[in-house]
């Protein structure tokens, strides 16, 4: 059956207006036995019944923290527009469409769609138990069994009139058209066919996707199938299912249905309600003096303002090995470090260290020859920022970052209600560079408060040299200067630290025992500043040291010199022969690295792919996304480690027909 002779039998089945259709479209239905003047046979409702909508999905399990205070006590499927709340207007025109079996997935406040549920005897109620650790694919993940011929919604959407149908053809999702630019979910460019072909978040002059979807049961096989191979991927945290399709957008293809705005709303925040319905207001105020909540909700206001804030989230995995793509120590820390665990003392664990000197502050003076005056201690050198951040950051102040960069510190940025600014680093013929002009420049303009250079620079492997630092810190002295120098001793750059604090008063250094030394479990950094700044940035310290266990095992890794100068080495050895040896494979450039890791650019290469691959295999890395193309940052494991991932990504491109020299 055509879409078009679909389209005339679904006409003629909800009794609508038929003198549109060609006489070719009438006929040939006729012919088929489909239809008989202009009513539809035995045969054509046989022939619909592929098309026949199973189910609905309605996914209700998220937080909505940007209604909040309401969404503190209600989940917003339960606002209730216009004499019914969002998820029942759904349900009700659903049910009015025909379609009876409607699954529910809840988590954030499930209780409250318990006693709905109660009212619609065809309604299944389904926990989805990971809401809070993941996104929108959790929930369809857990309705995977009941995927079928079947609509998905969103229990945010609400429809003018009802755009639910008993049949439908394709798979497709409803749209809405902007004019102006709108940070939503864009559709580029469809095929010949009418199927979705590039997607893009944020445009202008476009169709973005809204409202309600459809999956076909042939795409409803291939989503699951495709879901569940990939889903305890780290990637699928943070994945909406919008994402998903997009990722395999060749093979999930779907048409769009265009709708116009009265027609169809999607409801972010309270205020896009009320702008609505203005008498949302009336059904706020009264749920609260009925939950006898209205003058809590005074004091709990203040939360509002971290609506939009993301907490940065590290990539979960249960896996021990292969782990390429969170920059870890893969090599292990000296044994002398394992040593002072198993020695450790009961009063290692029940006494606070109450004595003068801070052992580990003085042990990190004698190996830089820097003062404990100008040392402070931390639970690792992601606190010693955020730490300096808080104290210095006010409201709508600059934070000058580079790009690409470590998400965290726009993730603090945005705690602090700050804004960041960004310079470049650019790749050059060899390795990564700082654009040292442009972040004059871009300093120049903004007047950040704080900027920081991560040297080595993560994700790129790059280093600014001992000049230009000084340079940054000397040009801009109202300006913060923090030197995040996580993967320091991981080559042979270094620089005149203690110069530099002498003679300058707006730069702080970030160091950790994660990297070089390999504890980052035990969580130990450590700040390296003016002896002013110290007094301040103890003020947002613990009033009690950081752990004694963790403090005596950093003090022997720093003890043991030899150890680490021959880590030191064979990483870079390492390091060196495999960008050497990536670097003979067409269509792949690796660039040098100061790091423990390596940044590598593909050219006509399917990098998703390629990770997901080498996922299958047993080794996880991590992409980033540079401009309109995909890059892999991969860690430095032992040398048969990354013989194995060398081997994998031959393996990969051989069989994708790219010819290694």
């Amino acid at each position: 059956m055509t879409e078009l002779e679909f389209d005339y039998i679904h006409a003629i089945h909800r009794n609508e207006d038929v003198t549109a259709f060609s006489g070719d479209v009438k006929l040939s239905c006729e012919k088929a036995g489909w239809t008989k003047n202009n009513k539809i046979t035995k045969e054509g409702y046989e022939a619909l019944k592929p098309y026949k909508v199973d189910n609905a999905i309605i996914m209700a399990a998220g937080r909505s923290r940007r209604c909040m205070p309401l969404s503190n006590y209600l989940p917003k499927g339960l606002f209730e527009i216009k004499g019914d709340t969002m998820v029942e207007r759904q349900i009700k025109q659903l049910n009015d469409a025909g379609i009876k079996e409607i699954v529910l997935v809840v988590g954030y406040l499930k209780e409250k769609y318990y006693e709905m549920a109660k009212k619609y005897k065809n309604l299944i109620v389904i926990d989805n138990t990971e809401w809070e650790e993941k996104n929108n694919m959790s929930s369809l993940y857990a309705a995977k069994d009941y995927l079928k011929n079947s609509y998905i919604c969103c229990s945010d959407n609400w429809f003018a009139h009802n755009v639910y149908r008993e049949y439908v053809y394709d798979s497709y999702y409803g749209c809405l058209y902007s004019d102006e630019f709108c940070n939503e979910y864009c559709v580029k460019s469809l095929d010949d066919r009418g199927y979705m072909t590039s997607v893009k978040k944020g445009g202008e002059k476009s169709w973005y996707t809204i409202g309600e979807a459809f999956f076909s049961k042939s795409f409803s096989e291939k989503f699951v199938d495709l879901m569940v191979k990939e889903y305890y991927d780290p990637d699928m945290k943070y994945m909406l299912w919008d994402d998903f399709q997009i990722k395999h957008i060749s093979e999930l293809l779907m048409k769009i249905k265009r709708y116009d705005d009265a027609e169809c709303k999607e409801f972010d925040t309270t205020e896009d309600i009320v702008q609505f319905y203005p008498q949302f207001k009336d059904f706020i105020e009264q749920f609260f003096q009925e939950e006898e909540l209205i003058n809590s909700t005074q004091r709990i206001t203040y939360l509002s303002n971290y609506a939009d804030t993301k907490q940065y989230s590290v990539v979960a995995t249960e896996q021990l090995t292969g782990r390429l793509h969170v920059n870890e120590n893969l090599f292990g820390p000296s044994p002398k470090v394992l040593d002072v665990l198993h020695n450790a003392t009961m009063e290692d664990l029940y006494l606070y260290d109450l004595t003068r000197e801070d052992d580990l502050a003085v042990e990190i003076s004698k190996k830089t020859e820097i003062s404990t005056d100008n040392i402070f201690v931390h639970s690792g050198s992601s606190d010693v920022i955020k730490t300096i951040m808080t104290l210095v950051l006010n409201k709508d102040d600059t934070v000058l970052i580079s790009n690409p960069a470590w998400n965290y510190y726009k993730s603090v940025i945005e705690l602090r209600h700050a804004k960041p600014a960004y310079y470049s680093i650019k790749p050059g013929k060899s390795a990564y560079e700082f654009d040292i002009s442009e972040l004059e420049s871009v300093a120049k303009k903004t007047n950040p408060r704080i900027i920081i250079l991560t040297t080595p620079h993560n994700p790129t492997g790059a280093v600014i040299n001992q000049s230009d630092l000084e340079k940054i810190i000397k040009n801009f002295p109202s300006s913060l200067v923090i030197v995040d120098e996580a993967y320091l001793g991981l080559s042979d750059f270094t620089y005149n630290v203690k110069y530099l604090l002498n003679s300058y008063n707006n730069v702080v250094f970030a160091r950790t025992f994660s990297k070089l030394y390999g504890i980052a479990g035990l969580r130990i950094g450590y700040g390296l500043c003016t002896p002013i700044a110290k007094q301040v940035f103890r003020l947002d310290l613990n009033p009690f040291r950081v752990n004694n266990i963790g403090r005596k095992a950093a003090i022997a890794a720093l003890k043991d010199d030899d150890y680490y100068e021959n880590l030191a080495k064979e990483i870079s050895t390492i390091r060196k022969d495999f960008i050497q040896n990536i670097n003979k494979i067409s269509g792949i450039k690796a660039f040098d690295s100061y790091a423990n890791f390596i940044f590598i650019h593909f050219d006509k290469i399917d990098v998703q792919k390629l990770k997901d691959y080498l996922a299958k295999n047993g080794i996880l890395v991590r992409l980033w996304t540079e401009g309109s193309n995909l890059s892999m940052r991969i860690t430095i494991a032992p040398k048969e480690t990354m013989n194995k991932v060398l081997e994998l990504i031959k393996d990969f491109c051989n069989k994708k027909g790219v010819n290694n020299d």
